[in-house]
């Protein structure tokens, strides 16, 4: 039996997610081949991956208003479109200048996939089952990461590395082919005006629209929870192929796309995990928010498990890598579902503040792990950072949830 259209959208968002982050981390996996025949550094290296998150922070800023007054079905496609086209020209790069140039323009359109996805799963799904359709179309960032290893490894060492940009960019043209077909018939994603008597304010009310997004009670700790989760993610999806290969002197290729694999497996389990243990918790009693505490403090202890690592031999630091993964899983669809709350009359503009803020920090963070790796040729201080990290977004989520208890009560 078919599942219904709400739930095979959400699948659809989850391909979407999925060539969102292949396209993204074809750079991050080639890293150690693109060093050695471009002769980049690490502090090159946190240039570029710093470059992609500055445009995708600013364009996020962008994106999330001009969604809200957008016919989302066709405004969704088109950033799908522009993304695999500038992961097409990349294999074109021939030197740090033009993947720089490169970098930041796939910045700006990947923009627009998590407040077009939120969008729709909040359109289309009831509040109870938002955490699940965010964990479905969420869990394409670690289905991308999970197959990006062994993909992208195997066109590079049959093809050469350029062709792995090519090929991983000409697949978004079959999404875009799909998305419009399976969404001709949906006319929530074609409505492009909450009402009727937006016409007249269409732009005038942007500046009151940010107002209300900043002064919601909730704003500031999901702010925090953004600012602290994302780099935590981007260091994970990023810098491990470096760090196996220059710490743990695994070469490109077989052995280090299954570790890969493994590790970014725990992403993908996290993303599905959440949803479902929320949908669980609360048909047995839970609240929402309730449910939410006893998942992400969960996620947090396996996050910890990140300042070990160093420390740890390889099959040791596998598994602590898994299992950081998968509280990261988690950690993102709270994240994302707590972020769709914060200002329910315009979700894409909140959700493009919010992502773009956690964005700047990830961009910063990128940088400074370059800096810090070149300088100390370790990435201790980079990983004790991470668990830091979670233990403060633990903090920003209970005051999140203790907002939304609250105003419930109300």
């Amino acid at each position: 039996m078919l599942l219904p259209k709400k739930w095979q959208i959400c699948v659809v968002l989850f391909l979407a997610t999925t060539l969102n982050y292949l396209d993204r981390q074809t750079l991050s996996i080639l890293a150690p081949s693109l060093q050695k025949e471009l002769h980049l550094d690490n502090a090159s290296l946190g240039w570029l991956f710093a470059a992609f998150y500055y445009a995708y922070t600013f364009s996020h800023m962008a994106v999330g208003p001009i969604l809200d007054r957008s016919n989302l079905r066709w405004s969704f496609v088109t950033a799908v479109l522009l993304w695999s086209i500038v992961s097409v020209l990349t294999g074109l790069a021939n030197g740090f200048v033009a993947l720089l140039i490169f970098r930041s323009s796939l910045g700006v359109v990947e923009s627009a996939n998590w407040p077009a996805g939120m969008r729709v799963v909040s359109r289309l799904l009831l509040p109870r089952e938002r955490a699940l359709g965010n964990g479905i179309f969420t869990s394409g960032t670690s289905v991308g990461a999970l197959i990006a290893p062994g993909l992208i490894l195997g066109i590079s060492w049959q093809l050469g590395w350029r062709w792995a940009f090519v090929l991983v960019g000409l697949l978004g043209m079959f999404w875009v082919c799909g998305w419009i077909v399976m969404t001709r018939d949906v006319k929530l994603l074609d409505v492009w005006r909450e009402s009727a008597t937006a016409k007249t304010t269409e732009f005038v009310d942007l500046r009151r629209t940010f107002a209300g997004i900043v002064r919601s009670p909730r704003f500031l700790p999901v702010l925090a929870v953004a600012v602290l989760v994302n780099p935590c993610v981007y260091f994970s999806v990023n810098w491990l192929p470096a760090y196996f290969a220059q710490q743990r002197r695994i070469a490109p290729g077989g052995q280090m796309g299954w570790i890969l694999t493994a590790i970014y497996l725990g992403l993908d389990l996290g993303n599905i995990a959440c949803g479902g243990a929320i949908l669980a918790l609360t048909r047995r009693g839970r609240t929402v928010q309730q449910a939410r505490r006893i998942v992400f403090v969960l996620a947090t202890l396996g996050l910890v498990c990140c300042a070990a690592v160093p420390i740890l031999p390889l099959t040791g630091a596998v598994i602590a890598l898994i299992l950081v993964n998968f509280g990261l899983g988690i950690w993102v669809v709270v994240y994302l579902t707590m972020a769709q709350e914060v200002f329910a009359p315009r979700v894409s503009t909140a959700v493009g503040l919010l992502s773009g803020s956690g964005s700047l920090a990830g961009a910063i963070a990128m940088w400074a792990v370059g800096q810090v790796t070149q300088r100390t040729a370790s990435f201790t201080v980079p990983m004790r950072a991470v668990a830091i990290a979670a233990v403060l977004s633990a903090i920003g989520g209970w005051m999140a949830s203790q907002q939304s208890r609250q105003e419930a009560a109300i």
